[in-house]
């Protein structure tokens, strides 16, 4: 389908959702869905729309989600959907959007997502974030941002999600704005926000790069609670560049996860500063170490009795585990020990036997007769028995002939 007719949807006044994604549709009539009072979804994805008629969605009085994604629009001015009353998810992503803007003054305190992921956005203005007062979730990743000023984050106050990832993003002073933006940031980030420039930066954080290059000030980190001591007793410079080797957190740690971490700020000490302040800050340090210290020990002890208790459950759980297996192989398998049992039995049987056997055979290889030494070396020999008279005549060979 390449165009809708003025009248296509004319009295459908029931209709809720409507799909018109994978068409080539290149513009939207005036008024087009106006008899769409109870649409509430609206797919126009993957067409060729090329710009969005002011009036284009007149009529959508109950519409929640739109979806303008994978198509050719270049300019979006949110004074087109002021019609758009009840609209809470916006889907923009994968045009080629550069420019953003309201050209009116008003309020959409529905809107509440807003995804424009893929485009070529290079700049934000201040004027479209104060016209979307409840937005929740902002998705800008894979633009060509390189840096945000002060006006356009302080509109970002009703965010919990935000997405920033694959931009252009310049890691020098002009960074500093959204690195302090995000370490107050207290809602997540999809993905790892990372560096495009300069050359020595690519590819680490921002916030990993702000502290660790050192190119701004004023910006908060977690850091080791011992570390804090060491603060509060050497200089200011040697204090940035320990702590600007700290890690900084990702987007799925918040303030309150941090445990026995402190966050500390760093700024720059001046001439008027009294010299009771490091030892008030070392005071209340060795307050909190002792906090952490009495914390980490039951954190210890918790974790002893627990590795105790598991460790009990698995020998007897083993235990049970092969009293089972003896049981169930004795009422399941009786024939099989019966005849483990009967070919115990015979082998037994058979072991006595050759026992007994033994000595027989010992007294039939032993000599039939004894040796008879004569007492003489030569002669005749004569022996008497009851049968008659028989000569004996001694041999070499020990041999007796008869």
């Amino acid at each position: 389908m390449t165009a809708l007719e003025p009248e296509l949807f004319h009295g459908l006044r029931k209709l809720q959702i409507l799909h018109l994604r994978s068409n080539f549709l290149r513009t939207t009539p005036v008024r087009a869905f106006w008899d769409c009072r109870s649409l509430e979804y609206l797919g126009l994805s993957n067409n060729r729309l090329r710009s969005l008629a002011r009036n284009g969605f007149a009529g959508l009085i109950k519409l929640r989600e739109l979806h303008l994604e994978h198509n050719h629009l270049t300019k979006i001015n949110l004074a087109h959907f002021p019609r758009l009353v009840a609209l809470q998810y916006l889907y923009l992503q994968w045009n080629k959007i550069n420019n953003l803007s309201c050209t009116m003054e008003w309020e959409w305190s529905t809107l509440e997502k807003l995804d424009l992921t893929g485009n070529e956005i290079r700049t934000l203005t201040p004027e479209v974030f104060e016209t979307l007062l409840n937005l929740k979730v902002l998705l800008l990743d894979n633009n060509k941002l390189t840096s945000l000023d002060t006006q356009t984050t302080n509109m970002w106050k009703s965010l919990n999600t935000i997405g920033l990832s694959s931009n252009l993003w310049e890691c020098t002073k002009k960074i500093c704005n959204l690195a302090s933006w995000l370490s107050r940031f207290k809602g997540r980030w999809e993905h790892s926000i990372l560096c495009h420039s300069p050359e020595y930066t690519q590819g680490e954080e921002i916030l990993d790069a702000v502290h660790g290059f050192q190119l701004c000030q004023n910006i908060s980190a977690p850091v080791v609670l011992t570390s804090t001591t060491m603060e509060a007793t050497l200089p200011q410079q040697f204090t940035s560049s320990f702590f600007g080797n700290m890690q900084t957190p990702t987007q799925d740690f918040y303030p309150e996860d941090f445990g026995g971490f402190t966050i500390v700020t760093t700024t720059t000490t001046t001439t008027t500063t009294t010299t009771h302040t490091p030892q008030t800050t070392m005071a209340t340090t060795m307050v909190d170490g002792e906090d952490a210290t009495e914390d980490y020990d039951m954190m210890d002890s918790t974790l002893l009795t627990q590795r105790v208790i598991i460790g009990t459950m698995a020998l007897l759980f083993s235990f049970f585990l092969i009293v089972f297996v003896v049981y169930i192989s004795r009422k399941c398998c009786p024939p099989t020990l019966r005849r483990i049992r009967h070919c115990s039995a015979i082998q037994n049987r058979r072991q006595m036997r050759t026992q007994q056997r033994q000595p027989m055979a010992d007294l039939a290889t032993q000599v039939p007769y004894n040796e008879y030494e004569p007492a003489h070396d030569e002669g005749a020999l004569v022996i008497i028995n009851g049968y008659g008279q028989c000569k004996c005549q001694q041999l070499p060979y020990k041999e007796c002939e008869v």
